[in-house]
């Protein structure tokens, strides 16, 4: 009995001092209590928060079918934050509220926004208002509170705590105000997009291509009729339908937010498919030469993504699209005949004046390619013609292909252009003066993103060029 009573012992003596000895171990890699050590963390985020000294912008999506907007923010000491936002929202006009805000400590610290803010609360209010997309009573259904991943002077990660969204903030420049930082987005939007091109080609790395094309959303009722149609465009709603090259543009595209950074644009979600580049497509900024987009990864690191708008041959006869002759940018007969064109034109219908030529696609006769002609009064008139591409950026025009020459479309600008050619010959001059000839297009900038004029020469006589503007 003795013999058992002293094993006994020793053997709980020896627990005793294992547990004395692990007790004394996390003490040393442990000061707090997980606690204490949330409540820690909470403050640092906390701090580094108010310690911008000119704020933070961010970078916010709601939801992978709306547009991702920026905002910039200041915090306080004393959980006072001012929101400064410019969009659509906003009536394209800067405008600043301040609310309340906290950094909480719920499975890890979280950036809360507490009291209502107009300007930022409106993507997570169910208002259906608040929402361009059919949301089922839940609005944008996005996040105002904001799990905080990683944080340093330099970038704070997060997620959303509803949605999972990756919301990334960067501090904001020193001297910017809020308004001049929208500014200069806005000027950045606008230098990459124009919506006078209807559609962008995105080429990934491997040389898998997609086309960048504007979206329309239709609602239906319940017997299937359509009661709304709202148009998403890329260059102004700021979200990207793409679709693969050979994919079916209805089932299997794919439509992806996009926020404008200081050097170009963030997606909210990688585009799909690339297999060579060695992180995410997904951001994108101009390159060298600053003539169209390149990606480039969140670690930085150029990739082989290219986005840009179709060549030249495509770009000129494409739909939605019109280019328009500027007079005083002619060359060789293209002088004579166009002042004789203005002659004619006044000739034919006393009491006018030509105003403008541009070529363009009638959507009234099935998108096809056509001169237009804009007379005083408002008054307009069309002659129709083949596009033939011929490379990426040689064209011929033709007047009397078979395929429009003496037929009848229907439309007024139809009619009229019909009528015109009979009473004004120099409109016939001007038209078999472009019919049956090359012409080579160069871009007059150089971009390759977003081209405004056009130089178009004919081949056989590098003497006889115009220029076009587009509109």
């Amino acid at each position: 009995m003795k013999m058992t009573y002293a094993k006994y012992f020793l053997c709980a003596a020896c627990v005793t001092l294992t547990l004395a000895s692990c007790s004394r171990e996390e003490d040393d890699i442990w000061d707090q209590d997980a606690i204490e050590r949330l409540d820690a963390a909470r403050n640092e985020y906390y701090n580094l928060l108010c310690s911008a000294p000119n704020g933070w912008e961010m970078y916010y999506f709601a939801n992978n079918k709306e547009a991702g907007y920026n905002f910039v923010m200041k915090f306080e000491q004393g959980d006072k934050v001012t929101i400064g936002a410019r969009n659509a929202n906003t009536g394209d006009v800067y405008q600043e509220e301040a609310s309340i805000f906290d950094v909480i400590t719920d499975d890890g610290p979280v950036l809360t926004f507490e009291t209502y803010n107009s300007l930022f609360h409106r993507y997570a209010d169910p208002d259906p208002e608040h929402t361009t997309i059919d949301s089922d009573g839940i609005g944008s259904g996005g996040d105002y509170e904001f799990k905080i991943m990683s944080a340093s002077s330099n970038e704070i990660y997060m997620r959303g705590k509803k949605t999972g969204i990756e919301i990334y903030m960067y501090p904001l420049e020193s001297g910017v105000t809020g308004e001049q930082y929208f500014n200069d987005v806005y000027a950045m939007h606008d230098r990459m997009f124009s919506s006078s091109i209807p559609t962008l080609r995105l080429t990934l790395a491997d040389g898998v291509g997609y086309t960048i094309m504007n979206d329309t959303v239709r609602s239906m009722d319940e017997n299937d009729k359509v009661v709304e149609t709202v148009e998403h465009r890329y260059a102004t709603d700021q979200v990207l339908k793409i679709v693969r090259d050979g994919d079916d543009i209805i089932s299997e595209s794919t439509v992806i937010g996009y926020v404008v950074t200081r050097n170009g644009l963030r997606c909210m979600n990688a585009v799909p498919g690339d297999t060579l580049s060695t992180t995410p497509v997904r951001e994108f900024a101009f390159n060298a030469e600053g003539t169209y987009l390149v990606s480039t990864g969140f670690g930085g690191g150029t990739q082989g993504a290219t986005i840009k708008a179709p060549v030249l041959s495509e770009l000129f006869p494409m739909e939605g699209t019109s280019w328009r002759i500027n007079p005083d940018k002619l060359s060789g007969q293209f002088i004579s005949a166009y002042n004789e064109l203005v002659t004619g034109v006044a000739a034919a219908q006393p009491g006018t004046s030509l105003e403008y030529v541009e070529f363009s696609c009638d959507s009234i006769n099935n998108d096809v390619n056509s001169l237009k002609l804009g007379v005083s009064g408002g008054r307009t008139a069309r002659l129709y013609c083949v596009m033939t591409p011929n490379g990426d950026t040689v064209t011929t025009i033709d007047f009397n292909d078979p395929a429009v020459k003496d037929k009848t479309f229907g439309g007024p600008e139809a009619q009229s252009g019909r009528r015109l050619l009979q009473r004004c010959p120099e409109l016939a001059d001007f038209c078999n003066l472009l019919s049956a000839v090359e012409f080579v297009m160069t871009s007059n900038d150089g971009s390759e993103l977003q081209p405004k004029e056009l130089r178009i020469e004919n081949t056989s006589n590098a003497n006889d060029y115009f220029y076009v503007n587009l509109q």
